[in-house]
């Protein structure tokens, strides 16, 4: 969306689920169908007004009549006359909606237009640019080293820079140069990811496993990752220490853990408590809950947050892991959230919901798409949030909710825009435009990409979508969010190492 600003609730465009748009003129060409319909209804009025007017010239008296209200200059109007006004102005009204339908309908073409032959320009310029730097990268042997957290390294590097480590300038001035670059970035990101991952794919074919693009140019840098000594060869696998009160920074496990999620925006909510940086949990730690519902039947919800180092780490939440699940290679987290959920005790017939931020939206949306993932667990429902997840495709039947900022940049790192995630019955993305807000908290997280991908802003946008009560959001968060709460709730909290550390 473009040319705001716009109140809050009116930057969400949704794509997807059931009778989704697919642009966002979408909404003017309805407006000129339902200009159309009305039009045809005032029409349809003014008939029934002309043969209202016809039988009363042959109703004898039927001119006459103690009621007829008076003319402007008094004059008796007699009810024929009065009944073909009534179809003048009628027919005049509708005439009026089919101009303005008429002038909607040209809009949203122009509209199209322009923004199409504008945005392909640029956008393609961005493509071969990013093409020829990706092939350089490639040919030079140094994309793996340049490319190590694609994925990951936009979220844990603006942290960085959000802290300090800005080489000394003015805050100030390099606030101002985040928020131009993250802003001017932003509507172009999906190229530029499209461009660089086909020229290192290019340049690597047999790296990249004979797959161009994204996906491709992901396995070359993953490959690279694995095999430079200064950032680790470790592939023996992960493993799994449950956690206590005392492994946390305050001495106690999150206060929810006795308690179900009332929403899917409070179960996304709880992601955040995960992050050593704002909840004291352990790096890569994820949560296992179970609910018992009224009924006696137990369901599960697992919680997964995003990268916590660019670089390969102890740990499967790193830059690695993000390149390899793009990649659609074997990777560490996966494998920890199957261990978790087999060391929980998860029953075959028991619905398992996934809610993931960043790397763990990727990692639960991997293990959704994976037919041997879904012929051992049943699942009930998928949220991610701030997650590249345009290249797997979800199985029918599951309630799939995806949110996305263009501001954050990392959910395209795919190369893909959120208006081309794949769009089923069951499957919604949501996105917001932080930048076309009129809103100052907004405002300032559409120049912040930290703050652009904070799991607070896409809670905020899932907020939003649900008050505008679009059908769409509304099934999907209510299918997922039923099996959220409960009257008897537990949960296990679960850090994951790689083994070989």
């Amino acid at each position: 969306m473009s040319g705001g600003p716009w109140r809050p609730e009116d930057t969400v465009t949704v794509y997807g689920g059931k009778g989704a748009s697919a642009v966002e003129t979408a909404s003017v060409r309805r407006a000129a169908a339902l200009l159309a319909r009305a039009a045809d209804d005032l029409r349809a009025a003014a008939l029934c007004c002309l043969g209202v007017s016809r039988d009363l010239a042959v109703v004898p008296g039927g001119a006459a009549g103690p009621w007829e209200p008076l003319g402007p200059a008094g004059a008796a109007l007699a009810p024929q006359t009065l009944a073909l006004d009534a179809a003048r102005h009628l027919t005049d009204r509708a005439d009026l909606c089919d101009l303005l339908g008429w002038r909607l309908l040209r809009a949203a073409g122009l509209y199209e237009e322009a923004e199409s032959t504008a945005e392909r320009l640029v956008g393609g310029l961005v493509t071969a640019w990013a093409f020829g730097t990706g092939a350089a990268f490639g040919v030079l042997g140094w994309a793996g080293l340049a490319g190590i957290g694609v994925v990951g390294g936009a979220e844990v590097g603006a942290r960085l820079v959000g802290s300090g480590l800005a080489g000394g300038l003015p805050s100030a001035l390099t606030g101002r140069l985040g928020s131009g670059l993250t802003r001017g970035l932003s509507p172009y990101s999906d190229e530029a990811v499209t461009g660089l991952g086909g020229g290192v794919a290019l340049a690597r074919p047999g790296l990249a496993g004979g797959r161009p693009g994204v996906e491709g140019a992901a396995g070359v840098l993953a490959h690279v990752a694995r095999e430079t000594p200064l950032l680790g060869n470790d592939d023996a696998g992960v493993r799994l220490a449950r956690l206590g009160p005392g492994d946390f920074a305050h001495g106690a496990v999150p206060a929810w853990s006795t308690s179900g999620a009332g929403s899917v925006q409070e179960a996304l909510a709880r992601v955040d408590d995960l992050y050593p940086g704002t909840g004291g949990a352990p790096a890569a730690t994820i949560a296992v809950q179970r609910v018992t519902g009224a009924d006696g039947g137990v369901s599960w919800t697992v919680l997964v947050p995003g990268t916590q180092s660019a670089l390969p780490a102890d740990h499967p939440w790193d830059g690695r892991t993000d390149l390899e699940l793009v990649a659609g290679q074997a990777d560490g987290a996966t494998a920890a959230i199957e261990d978790a959920l087999a060391d929980s005790g998860v029953g075959p017939d028991e619905p398992v919901t996934l809610v993931g931020h960043s790397l763990g939206g990727i990692a639960a949306a991997a293990l959704v798409s994976r037919a041997g993932f879904t012929e051992r667990y049943r699942v009930g429902g998928l949220v991610t949030a701030g997650a590249p997840t345009g290249l797997l495709n979800t199985p029918p039947g599951v309630p799939v909710l995806h949110l996305e900022t263009p501001e954050e940049l990392v959910s395209n790192t795919d190369g893909r825009s959120a208006a081309e995630n794949p769009r089923t019955r069951d499957r919604v993305t949501v996105v917001r435009s932080l930048r076309d807000s009129v809103a100052v908290g907004d405002r300032a997280a559409s120049g912040s990409l930290p703050q652009a991908h904070a799991v607070a802003t896409h809670v905020r946008t899932l907020d939003l979508a649900l008050a505008s009560g679009d059908p769409r959001v509304v099934g999907a968060a209510d299918r997922i969010g039923a099996r959220l709460t409960g009257p008897e709730v537990s949960t296990v909290f679960y850090r994951a190492e790689r083994a070989g550390t």
